[in-house]
């Protein structure tokens, strides 16, 4: 004998609500927040040379909560241990207090994570203006005391319906620096980088489809205290989307960075000229059945980085890394309480990793297994407004040991 459904779609979409707050399922991704060039990145880069299950704790250690997303009002933060001296973070507060009817803002935008060229934070404040009732204006500032590091941001976004929008930024990264600096470090070609997004809102305030691009055209930047030249070009992209088909939850993301760098270094050691070239990939998919009552969940990433030439000054070398990493995961969700769940997932990846460096002696290679046992603990702190706070520890399959701790706090305001 066969049964029919005769849940009304809307409470289809509060249990859809529901098992998107207490079990994890999705991740906010930075791509999807404007990433304008920054001075330490290109100068410095990053102070790491990624162990093996670098991204292994990247992506069991990615939030777990839809919301707030990217382009929501509210906290998302989490934080991870990926070595026993390193911290892995990702935090935003992010709040448009509205005034006149909405139709001014103040904006409050604090960022603090990192990417393949280092930790980087932001303090943007800002004002946004409605101009009739589709378009809105926004004038920001990443402001430091060191006026020769403040960036200015110009954005409009348009409502192309209401569910849509349209929204477009041109930043000024360090845009006082050669006028404001007390060093001897100048632009010889100043950086700018442009933003542009498409979002459309689905049924939920969990399903829909975002499309980001991030450009930084060619710039150049003369370190007289890092006594080098180098000249920048990075392309960023992403496409997000989400959405309930029958039963299950589908989400999909996918984002790529192609970076290229020429650098002049005039050490008296050195005096010569190289390059830097990044090519990098990353997708995820992942199916969440909605209706049941463990929310099974199942997965596949994929994880490819290309990186070739100097590295900047944190690491002062020339190296060359390739990584494939695909992955296959699952989990389930376990009520514990009314607001309390616990979500065990398994990790499976088979990472080929090949990494040299000029000055190290031991190469990185590795061909094989790596896993991971996570066991998150989510409690819904406010059900008004679907806080909720997650503890996550992990354990390491494929050899004896803790896989770190890692703590998470999504709360859409």
């Amino acid at each position: 004998m066969t049964t029919t459904s005769t849940r009304s779609p809307a409470s289809r979409r509060m249990i859809l609500a529901l098992a998107i707050t207490l079990s994890g399922t999705a991740s906010a991704s930075n791509a999807h927040i404007p990433q304008p060039w920054r001075s330490d990145a290109v100068v410095l880069g990053r102070d790491e040379a990624y162990d093996t299950e670098r991204f292994l704790h990247e992506l069991t250690f990615d939030h777990r909560q839809a919301l707030p997303t990217a382009m929501d009002n509210g906290i998302r933060g989490t934080g991870g241990s990926v070595s026993s001296r390193r911290l892995y973070f990702d935090f935003r507060y992010r709040q448009d207090f509205g005034f006149r009817d909405d139709q001014n803002g103040f904006l409050l935008d604090i960022q603090r994570a990192e990417d393949l060229d280092g930790p980087y934070q932001r303090q943007l404040v800002g004002f946004r203006q409605n101009i009739g009732e589709r378009t809105e204006v926004w004038l920001q500032g990443d402001v430091f005391s060191d006026k020769a590091e403040s960036d200015i941001y110009l954005s409009a976004r348009h409502h192309l319906d209401s569910q849509s929008w349209l929204h477009a930024s041109v930043i000024l990264p360090d845009y006082y620096f050669n006028e404001k600096t007390d060093t001897a470090d100048r632009f010889s070609k100043k950086p700018q980088s442009y933003f542009l997004q498409w979002h459309h809102q689905g049924s939920t305030a969990v399903e829909g489809t975002t499309v980001s691009l991030n450009l930084s055209p060619d710039s150049r930047f003369i370190s007289q205290r890092q006594e080098l030249a180098v000249s920048n070009e990075t392309q960023r992209g992403a496409i997000s989307h989400r959405q309930q088909t029958g039963d299950w939850l589908i989400g999909l993301h996918l984002e790529g960075e192609r970076t290229r760098r020429d650098y002049t270094l005039q050490r008296s050691d050195e005096n010569r000229a190289t390059g830097f070239e990044r090519d990098h990939l990353k997708a995820r998919g992942s199916a969440t059945l909605v209706p049941h009552r463990l929310s099974p969940t199942v997965g596949v990433a994929w994880l490819q980085l290309d990186e070739t030439g100097y590295f900047g000054r944190e690491l002062n070398d020339e190296g060359r890394i390739r990584r494939r990493e695909p992955t296959v995961f699952a989990e389930i969700t376990l009520s514990a309480s009314q607001n309390t769940s616990i979500s065990p997932g398994i990790y499976l990846s088979a990472p080929e990793i090949r990494q040299t460096f000029e000055q190290e002696e031991e190469q990185r290679r590795h061909t094989g297994f790596t896993g991971k046992l996570a066991v998150p603990i989510e409690t819904r702190l406010s059900a008004s407004n679907q806080a909720v706070l997650t503890l996550n520890p992990t354990f390491y399959l494929h050899k004896f040991g803790f896989g770190g701790g890692n703590l998470q706090l999504h709360w859409p305001l």
